[in-house]
């Protein structure tokens, strides 16, 4: 409010919102189809039903639900970098915004400074939505795993959270002029304070509509003040 950026976060994130419900709507049909639709097509199903045996359809059941859970997860991390490539230009613009109010200075923009802004962010989201992909590959398959593949969700929602705040934090690492190769040992040295901000990103949708709209906003900006906060403790 005190530097009115909140005109900058409104109508964004009232699309950043609306865009979520839409999403959250179309993975609930759809991922309960697709499980239902391997059970029936591997036959798993007839063959639990033949030998009725509670303990088997209790397994069954809670696999289903860990795939419907990391199925979840999936469409969040698809969806995630979908909207980091579309708000690239916004947040590129509102980080310089943000970060002349941090050192106090005037506010010039530079389009130069905005164009490399939004080609780094749209280039480091594409690589980590390859990178993440080929991680969640192999964990998708052991999910379906009585037993052990209960726990993959649990490293999952982490390496989900660690590619978002990544994301955010490459906006402050940016403009100190750290290369892509420097933003990333940064963050790898780090980890806790990407893997912090994700999570936090992700419980702020559990607050419907305000929640929705804030979270991109909240990260982004949490994001820069940690990056000055670990500068000065250096």
């Amino acid at each position: 409010m005190e530097h009115k950026l909140w005109r900058w976060m409104i109508v964004p994130g009232l699309l950043y919102a609306f865009l979520f419900f839409i999403g959250m709507n179309y993975f609930s049909q759809s991922s309960s189809f697709f499980i239902e639709w391997i059970i029936l097509k591997t036959g798993l199903k007839s063959w639990v039903d033949s030998l009725s045996s509670d303990w088997l359809g209790f397994f069954i059941t809670m696999g289903s639900f860990w795939l419907w859970f990391t199925l979840l997860l999936l469409y969040f991390t698809l969806f995630k970098f979908i909207f980091l490539l579309l708000f690239a230009p916004l947040f590129s613009y509102l980080h310089l915004r943000i970060d002349a109010i941090q050192k106090n200075t005037a506010f010039v923009f530079s389009f130069t400074a905005y164009r490399k802004h939004i080609s780094r962010a749209a280039l480091l989201s594409i690589t980590n939505m390859l990178w993440q992909t080929v991680y969640l590959i192999p964990i998708i398959i052991v999910c379906t795993l009585p037993l052990i593949g209960w726990f993959t969700p649990i490293f999952t929602i982490l390496m989900e959270c660690y590619f978002l705040g990544y994301a955010m934090f490459d906006y402050s690492l940016a403009s100190e002029n750290k290369s892509r190769i420097a933003a990333a040992t940064f963050t790898s040295n780090h980890k806790g304070l990407p893997i912090g901000n994700g999570i936090v990103f992700y419980l702020l949708h559990l607050i419907p509509i305000v929640g929705w709209i804030t979270a991109p906003f909240y990260a982004l900006i949490a994001a820069h003040i940690n990056t000055l906060e670990i500068k000065e403790n250096d």
